[in-house]
């Protein structure tokens, strides 16, 4: 019995070599150590043959935060590191439309995990007396030691914030007297961030994106923050100057969270329609996923196509999360080539699928005619979506379609996890965004920032008078003063953001005047 004892004690600590292996990214020494050091322990472990068990004790205790703590592994080993705040979020909001894409290995492998620790407890349930204190024992530091707890804790009860609500500044709502109305184009290119061109490669991966972003404003050091690492997230900080702050679990009598989206502020579709533009959002994905159509049916667009809108067109050439970028691109095109026909200035929105992790989606346009080289799958599919977007405004600009019009490119978020993960790690890792055409002379800007800051910045390339820069809670990149990033650092800008409550009160559930 002792020896058994032994083994059992050995796969349970085993079991969580998996879990320590790829959230502390342990090296292989490490590995060796935790093995051998495993082995040790279940030997100096002093057991007995006592038979004298308490039949009467049914519970176990550490199955519940065993559960939570394997749950969290999952996220973790599907998505890598990620926001609680997009956790709340999509229970929220849902994730109807979408589907992560699932490595079986992983699967397998926490199965096990989660197996060789739960049989070694029943073991001990049923052949030592003392597991009736060490297994609420166990289940407290499973308990403590999930993130989730210290998140959901946080989250709720910890210290409030008011740095967010305090630095937010309302964006103004007309343009100054004399302003030439531009159109503006605006791509938003799926996990592009600028990282991938430091990587082994990465000149060859990142050479179209690249090429696109010297023909006009570079901006370099832009970081990704707390609530802005999920696709929804990533739009909304951009457009409306602040961070996608979850409502949370529990929201009293409000039952409104499919029908609005964001009702206390302005963002830039509603102040572009308020100046007389056109506004559209072409998206190659479902309109449900994540809330996405409750933003677009809230904030003043005229008109908005989905993924539903064009299957039948497009027959059997989609993936799982719609259309490929090459079809995306080209009705793009016809419809930008349309609104340019029309007597009053627009703003179109479009979003690609192309890079999503962990393998992305390169379109048969790319398979046939763009070398793939040495690149990996997850590589040639960012390589896909820089040719097709820098294609589209080759063909846009021959057309003569860019005159008096601004185009707008970046990533919605940093790539989640994927066979990169690891070496993009190793780099000082940035956002992509360029904006170029009318008026946008060639440049590069150095500069920490946040995603949050793009809306005062496209807010002033399209003439917009802004005090000091500010609008939401970004500073414009091109005022001298310190942005949030800048004067609180990564750290302190991510610990305001998850202890404001101001804020998210104010975004989610005050009216904003209705504009004429």
């Amino acid at each position: 019995m002792i020896e058994k004892k032994r083994i059992a004690s050995f796969f349970l600590m085993i079991s969580l070599l998996y879990l320590l292996r790829k959230y502390f990214d342990l090296g292989n020494i490490e590995t060796v150590l935790y093995f051998v050091g495993a082995i040790i322990v279940s030997r100096l472990i002093p057991f007995n043959n006592d038979k004298n068990i308490n039949k009467r004790y049914y519970l176990l205790w550490s199955l519940i935060p065993l559960l939570l703590m394997t749950a969290y592994m999952g996220i973790f080993l599907i998505f890598g590191d990620f926001d609680f705040g997009a956790v709340l979020y999509h229970i929220d909001m849902g994730v109807d439309g979408g589907r992560p894409t699932v490595q079986g290995n992983r699967v397998v492998f926490l199965v096990l995990s989660f197996l060789g620790f739960l049989i070694p407890m029943l073991f001990f349930k049923k052949h030592d007396r003392r597991f009736k204190v060490i297994d609420p024992l166990i289940a407290i530091i499973l308990l403590v030691c999930n993130p989730f707890f210290w998140s959901v804790y946080d989250f709720y009860y910890g210290k409030k914030d008011l740095t967010l609500f305090e630095n937010y500044v309302e964006p103004p709502l007309q343009f100054p007297n004399g302003v030439t109305k531009k159109n503006i184009v605006i791509i938003y290119a799926e996990s592009t961030e600028r990282t991938f061109a430091e990587i082994e490669h990465g000149e060859q991966t990142f050479a179209e994106l690249s090429q696109v972003a010297s023909t006009g404003l570079e901006v370099q050091g832009l970081r990704q923050v707390a609530n802005t690492g999920w696709t929804m997230a990533g739009f909304m900080t951009s457009q409306c100057g602040v961070t996608l702050q979850p409502r949370g679990l529990y929201r009293g009598n409000n039952y409104s969270r499919h029908k609005d989206f964001f009702t206390g502020i302005y963002c830039l579709p509603d102040i572009l329609s308020a100046n007389g533009y056109y506004t559209e959002y072409m998206n190659g994905g479902g309109r449900n996923f994540a809330g996405l159509g409750a933003y677009l049916d809230s904030h003043h667009f005229n008109r908005t196509t989905h993924f539903d809108d064009y299957k039948d067109l497009v027959g059997d050439y989609t993936s799982y999360w719609g259309l490929y970028d090459d079809t995306l691109m080209e009705l793009a095109e016809k419809r930008i080539e349309e609104l340019h026909q029309q007597k009053h200035p627009f703003a179109f929105f479009m979003a690609t699928i192309g890079g999503h992790a962990s393998t992305g989606f390169p379109t048969q346009t790319c398979k046939a005619n763009v070398p793939q080289g040495n690149l990996s799958g997850m590589q040639f599919a960012i390589k896909c979506s820089g040719y097709h977007i820098q294609k589209t405004i080759e063909i846009l600009r021959e057309k003569g379609l860019l005159e008096n019009t601004i185009v707008v490119v970046h990533n919605d978020h940093l790539i989640m996890d994927n066979p990169h993960s690891d070496e993009l790690n190793t780099f000082y890792r940035m956002n992509y965004f360029t904006a170029l055409g009318d008026g946008i002379e060639p440049q590069v800007i150095k500069r920490e920032a946040a995603m949050f800051d793009l809306f005062p910045t496209i807010l002033e390339l399209l003439g917009m008078n802004l005090p000091d820069g500010r609008a939401g809670i970004g500073r414009s990149i091109f005022n001298p003063n310190k942005n949030m990033m800048e004067e609180l650092g990564h750290g302190g800008l991510d610990a305001a953001i998850t202890k404001d409550r101001s804020l998210r009160e104010k975004m989610w559930n005050e009216k904003r005047p209705e504009l004429k």
